[in-house]
């Protein structure tokens, strides 16, 4: 059975009296050590020189390199890019770690393919918001609260599992409720998400449509442009994905539950493709494969954001966007990048 922790389960004098050092003032750093910081507890910063560590001197943190941000805390939350943290842990972290620390992932990815190994005197732990980095800060502010996973991986001082509790508690989450997950759990359901191909599905909708005589303005509207998939998630969210059609209309009802139902041979094809996608995660090939593309500078990767960029259906996006009035008629779209 699921394990949740709530308020009442959360010790926060674990965390009085400890220095939470975060490390890395991006989406979710900052609004994490936002939160820490209105609950009452001391945290200090740490980040490269650069336009996040000046945000956070305006937001009145102490800013310190990310080496000595390590020496210091008591919790370590490591909270930059799950790309970089390797890299970032092995030269200004792994130096500076001692017997009692708690290091703080947001995310299992690091840890579950082995690209970070932690010493065994420190606690390693996960608390991962299930949520953006706006919505973990409006959610404290409003005292709703918001989904996270938290994992045990390492458990030296063994009070890892309330620590992390304390801390999903300490930014929010136990008011909605945190789940006990894992590592592994964690990377699966979130990598599985990115690599189900959500975005080609949509784009290959609009395509068929198109090639049927729709406007490709209409199907797009129709899809996603509106906005009306956002409300449709939300009632996803708040109410389950069969208990929100009351919402609908009977013939949106009939055509979401019956006509749209597969055939057991697509059943059966759609289950293999996801079932390929969680062998390609679980044996490691997608993490080489990742870091091999970072080594080359993203040749692939730039590649297909070319081809996706230019696809027609995107070009139409793009003029339907600025008749619209959600871009400058004189917009490029250097936005879309493959970032560094």
């Amino acid at each position: 059975m699921a394990r949740f922790f709530f308020d009442t389960d959360v010790r926060l004098d674990l965390l009085h009296g400890r220095t939470i050092a975060v490390l890395g003032y991006g989406n979710q750093g900052r609004v994490q050590a936002l939160n820490l910081r209105d609950g009452g507890f001391t945290v200090v910063v740490g980040n490269r020189a650069d336009a996040c560590a000046d945000r956070a001197r305006a937001d009145g943190f102490a800013v310190l390199s990310l080496a000595e941000a390590a020496t210091l805390g008591d919790y370590l939350l490591l909270l930059i890019a799950d790309e970089a943290q390797p890299a970032v842990y092995a030269a200004d972290i792994a130096p500076h770690l001692r017997p009692g620390q708690t290091l703080v992932f947001g995310s299992g990815f690091n840890v579950y393919y082995g690209l970070i190994r932690p010493p065994a005197e420190v606690d390693v732990v996960m608390v991962a918001p299930e949520m953006i980095g706006v919505g973990v800060r409006e959610n404290f502010l409003n005292h709703t609260g918001f989904s996270c996973l938290i994992g045990v991986e390492q458990d030296a001082s063994g009070l890892a599992l309330d620590r992390a509790v304390a801390l999903a508690g300490a930014i929010g989450s136990t008011r909605m409720g945190a789940l006990l997950s894992s590592f592994e759990e964690e990377t699966l359901v979130d990598l599985m998400y990115e690599h189900s191909g959500i975005l080609y599905h949509i784009r290959r909708v609009i395509e068929v449509l198109v090639a049927a005589g729709v406007s490709p303005e209409a199907a797009i509207i129709g899809f996603y442009a509106s906005g009306e998939e956002s409300r449709l998630t939300q009632a996803y969210a708040n109410l389950g994905l069969w208990h929100q059609l009351p919402l609908h209309s009977r013939t949106s009802q009939y055509g979401q539950e019956v006509t749209s139902q597969l055939s057991p041979e697509a059943e059966a094809a759609e289950r293999a493709h996801l079932n390929a996608i969680i062998a390609n995660v679980r044996s490691g090939q997608f993490a080489r494969d990742w870091q091999q593309e970072q080594a080359a500078g993203y040749p692939t990767w730039r590649r297909i954001r070319r081809q996706n960029v230019a696809h027609p259906i995107i070009q139409a996006e793009r003029a339907l966007y600025r008749q619209m009035g959600r871009l400058p008629a004189d917009a490029v779209d250097d936005s879309l990048e493959v970032y560094e």
